[in-house]
């Protein structure tokens, strides 16, 4: 795997013991894809959620109109509270793979350090179901999340976008 020549030391070392697949997008065929979608859950299946008080829900809400409810992954601090900043998170994987659930350790960190709410998209994947199909869904996602802020203790005015690519 090539990294950045002004990588951390340390941070390039424990990239390449990682046990996360190399993916070469520029090759990726459909049945490498399936292979690496499998790989990524089968790790997600035995990785043990962090320890924690966050509270982790997950919910289904509508979807874009026509489309299948989506799944929202909430983390709350515990005990609950109003008037919250939120982070509305969209995972990795340029929109043909991952998960939430990839983000679990992240999204606690930032709701044990800042007390955010966090809402993290479990968005439909390309290519079956090509652009603008994931798009829509984060949107969707979104869209509930300023609706119930006062449900999930968010200020709806500190409604941060983030994700990773």
């Amino acid at each position: 795997m090539a990294f950045h020549p002004n990588l951390d030391p340390e941070l390039r070392a424990g990239l390449e013991e990682s046990a996360l697949p190399e993916i070469d997008l520029s090759t990726l065929s459909y049945e490498d894809l399936t292979r690496h979608r499998s790989q990524i859950n089968e790790m997600l299946a035995v990785a043990p959620v962090p320890e924690t008080d966050v509270v982790i829900e997950d919910r289904h809400v509508p979807g874009p109109s026509g489309a299948p409810d989506i799944r929202l992954r909430i983390y709350r601090p515990p005990g609950g509270g109003e008037g919250r900043p939120a982070l509305y998170w969209i995972h990795g994987g340029g929109m043909i793979i991952g998960k939430p659930e990839m983000d679990d350790a992240s999204m606690v960190g930032f709701v044990e350090e800042l007390g955010v709410v966090a809402v993290s998209v479990d968005y439909r994947l390309a290519p079956e179901h090509p652009h603008p199909a994931p798009v829509e869904d984060c949107y969707a996602g979104l869209a509930w999340t300023a609706k119930s802020a006062a449900e999930l203790g968010i200020d709806p005015g500190r409604l941060a976008v983030g994700g990773a690519s």
